[in-house]
């Protein structure tokens, strides 16, 4: 089984900048939109965070 990097974003392979584990982070502020959530491949699936730059894209349609 293929370890999860939680540091990568599973959609776009980019760094997610995710600080979670060390207590606070932007992505406990921001609402991911379901539809992009989706799009997540299933091995991946609350495993990593998205980044910031496919949810703006997502956003900007």
């Amino acid at each position: 089984m293929e370890k999860i990097d939680d540091k990568i974003c599973p959609l776009c392979g980019q760094a997610n900048d995710c600080k979670a584990h060390q207590g606070n982070c932007w992505c406990m502020d921001i609402k991911v939109p379901k539809e992009l959530l989706e799009k997540v491949p299933e091995d991946k699936k609350n495993k990593a965070c998205i980044c910031k730059s496919c949810i703006d894209a997502y956003n900007k349609g």
